[in-house]
């Protein structure tokens, strides 16, 4: 239930003002919601416009998919501890912690001489934006009464869908008139935004009630060195160094996972990676469908800029096609007949591929127009079938693992996106986009990227048929 913020008078109010106090309470409790997801959301598409001018004036091509990565792996940790911020500190102290990480990084990018500095930059600004996304989950069921919750993870979606909006347009202009560090720095007014306007509704303190749940430091250190390993392969030459990093990353994640087995508060439920399960095959599908995006948030923007001289707000706004696209899809589907859901489920990743497909083929000869259609319908692919997937995995949690059950959505899709950035790198590094960003070279990396990348959706399809119809459908 959300706080008054105003001490109760001695004197009983009238109904009209306890309404009024009631509106204008859930009215500042909504914003703050809307405006805490803001500040990373617009700073994914602004610094997914403005990066190919950063590398073109600092340089640091080498490190272009770090930029990404950094904030993925980082990411993961932020969102894993938020819970536990919370629950210790409060959530008012723990949204000051993860703004002010956030706020630390951004201001490590706008400040940064290089890309490696930016690289760092963006590390610390993943662990303060993977926080503020996880605490602002906690701050709906803290300051609304259960029957709006559905309404305000709506306004979550919602904060995306404006953050793909405005960011390609404010990246662009300030990409196009140089100030691309201003990018950083717009972000730092936008985490200290919902902090003022949401002190005094924010719980001031933790609750004393309950045991207070551990950080997994060292499954999440497997996982996330699992992640830099394979990222590092895309820079390593030879095939022991490469051959040396694999076995690493495979080892860190059996590592982890027989840790979690083992564990009394796990990351993961049982039966994860078994196909023969249904919740396994919902995980495979979430893993290759996140994986398979990676690299449209990664270099799309770079590829449309330097194949296609399309100015950074163009360039960012047919990036943004991919968030509106999943939006828009997965309001029209979701009142799919639930006989049909089988359907949905299968036909989702099948235009997913077909989108990375279009844009495998087109990235290269263009026109624009066209790798906006291709993006449109890959990102149409993933809305289609994205929330059904989530029914099935609430649907088949086992008893006593569902909580881990519930996070397995945003958590494999962390996991997926840095795995996707990681094997996007190696990729790009074969082709030699490490070395030159020249039209030809860009072309070849965006075709090698986009259709390597378009088989993944294919097995989520094909997993989907298997799953068969949701248990509700035979009582419909």
């Amino acid at each position: 239930m959300y706080r008054n913020v105003a001490p109760v008078p001695a004197e009983p109010r009238t109904l009209e003002c306890r309404m009024s106090a009631d509106v204008h309470t859930s009215g500042r409790a909504s914003a703050v919601v809307l405006l805490s997801i803001l500040a990373p959301g617009v700073n994914v598409f602004i610094t997914a416009t403005i990066l190919p001018t950063v590398v073109a004036e600092i340089g640091g091509l080498a490190l272009y998919a770090w930029v990404t990565i950094a904030y993925s792996v980082t990411s993961i940790v932020g969102s894993a501890a938020s819970s536990a911020a919370a629950r210790t500190l409060g959530l008012r102290a723990a949204l000051c912690v993860a703004a002010a990480t956030f706020m630390a990084g951004t201001a490590v990018c706008g400040a940064a001489p290089s890309m490696a500095i930016i690289v760092l930059g963006r590390a610390v600004q993943g662990a303060g934006g993977g926080m503020i996304i996880g605490i602002t989950h906690a701050l709906v069921r803290a300051l609304f009464p259960a029957h709006r919750w559905s309404r305000m993870l709506a306004t979550i979606s919602a904060a995306w869908g404006i953050s793909a909006l405005t960011g390609p347009a404010i990246g662009g202009m300030l990409a196009a008139a140089g100030l691309w560090r201003a990018g950083f720095w717009a972000a730092l007014v936008l985490a200290a935004i919902p902090l003022a306007l949401g002190w005094d509704l924010l719980p001031p303190r933790p609750d004393a009630g309950g045991a207070r749940p551990r950080l997994p430091l060292l499954r999440l250190a497997l996982l996330c060195g699992a992640v830099l390993a394979l990222a590092l392969i895309g820079n390593q030459h030879g095939v022991a160094p490469r051959a040396a990093l694999l076995t690493i990353a495979a080892v860190a994640v059996e590592r982890a996972l027989a840790l979690d087995r083992r564990a009394p508060h796990r990351l993961f439920p049982s039966n994860m990676l078994s196909l023969r399960q249904p919740l396994g095959r919902c995980f495979w599908m979430i893993f290759l469908i996140a994986m398979s995006v990676s690299p449209i948030g990664m270099y799309l923007s770079l590829f449309l800029q330097v194949i296609h001289n399309a100015s950074p707000a163009v360039a960012g706004y047919v990036f943004a096609g991919h968030s509106l696209a999943w939006t828009v899809a997965a309001i029209a589907s979701a009142h799919v007949p639930l006989t049909r859901i089988r359907v949905v489920l299968a036909g989702g990743p099948v235009l997913l591929a077909s989108g990375l497909a279009t844009l495998a083929c087109t990235i290269a000869p263009g026109p624009t127009a066209v790798v906006a259609i291709a993006i449109v319908l890959e990102g149409s692919g993933i809305g289609l079938c994205w929330a059904h997937i989530g029914n099935r995995v609430l649907e088949v949690a086992r008893k006593g693992e569902e909580e881990a059950t519930a996070s397995l959505i945003p958590t494999t899709q962390l996991f997926a996106v840095a795995f996707g950035g990681a094997l996007a790198a190696i990729v790009a590094a074969g082709v030699g986009l490490t070395r030159d960003a020249t039209p030809p070279i860009a072309s070849a990396a965006g075709q090698a990227l986009y259709g390597t990348f378009a088989v993944l959706p294919l097995g989520a399809a094909m997993i989907a048929w298997r799953l068969g119809a949701p248990r509700a459908a035979g009582r419909a």
